[in-house]
């Protein structure tokens, strides 16, 4: 396969998919759609807070919206009980079915003390691709992209939780550079990086979504759609 048809779903957290999202989606036949992390976080309990109804839900909500599309459900990520220890947990779904999970192994600020990080890198394969899944602060680390490399991942998905910064565009483009870019060439694979639009649940932070490989920024979220919900469509080639 040379080329895959994405979904980025750009939008606040802990939102529900709508009607009209739905077919606008099914409209494009993505093989793949990536959510944000912390996107199947319940609003009333918080980021870091999880009851075992509410984590039932909220997988069975992501088998079913993988079910309707037909296609990969990188479900962002959502807290994860697991006994007594609470991971930050990706959940991947092809057509209705459960192909696995990563969990977080590198923790932001506000995560540790509440969140267990991971142990364990992971892939999985759907539509002919092998693809890794990386959440926020693990592109803060080389290993991470090599182990993504090591397993032969040929796309890497980002579900990220982004802090709003004041910087000038030039100073955000850079930071692409440096961590998206040059990790994609790490890897030799393609890296899309998928953000949660700001909304009065979580006003701090910024939508910075974007598709990249060793050579450069093939598609960016500009400067000035930062703060919007975006349903973004794209087919790219693979590296």
């Amino acid at each position: 396969m040379d080329t895959i048809r994405l979904i980025l779903f750009q939008h606040p957290l802990g939102e529900r998919v709508s009607r009209r999202q739905m077919d606008e989606m099914r409209e494009f036949a993505p093989q793949f759609v990536c959510f944000p992390e912390y996107y199947f976080a319940n609003r009333r309990l918080g980021n870091h807070v999880q009851t075992p109804g509410n984590q039932a839900r909220q997988i069975r909500y992501m088998a079913a919206v993988s079910s309707k599309l037909h296609a990969t459900v990188i479900g962002g990520s959502m807290p994860e009980l697991d006994g007594e220890r609470m991971y930050n947990t990706c959940f991947v779904f092809h057509d209705g079915e459960m192909l696995g999970f990563y969990r977080k192994r590198n923790l932001f600020f506000a995560e540790v003390g509440k969140i267990t990080p991971g142990d364990e890198w992971k892939v999985f394969s759907s539509h002919g691709v092998t693809f890794g899944v990386l959440i926020c602060a693990d592109v803060f680390h080389d290993e991470s992209f090599i182990e993504m490399r090591d397993r032969g991942a040929r796309v890497i998905f980002i579900p990220t939780f982004s802090l709003r910064r004041v910087e000038s565009p030039e100073e955000k483009f850079q930071r692409d550079r440096e961590i998206f870019v040059r990790g994609a060439g790490l890897a030799g694979a393609l890296v899309v990086k998928v953000c949660g639009a700001p909304s009065p649940y979580k006003d701090f932070i910024q939508a910075r979504s974007l598709i990249a490989d060793g050579k450069g920024v093939i598609y960016r979220v500009n400067p000035d759609e930062e703060d919007r919900a975006l349903l973004i469509r794209k087919e790219v080639r693979l590296p």
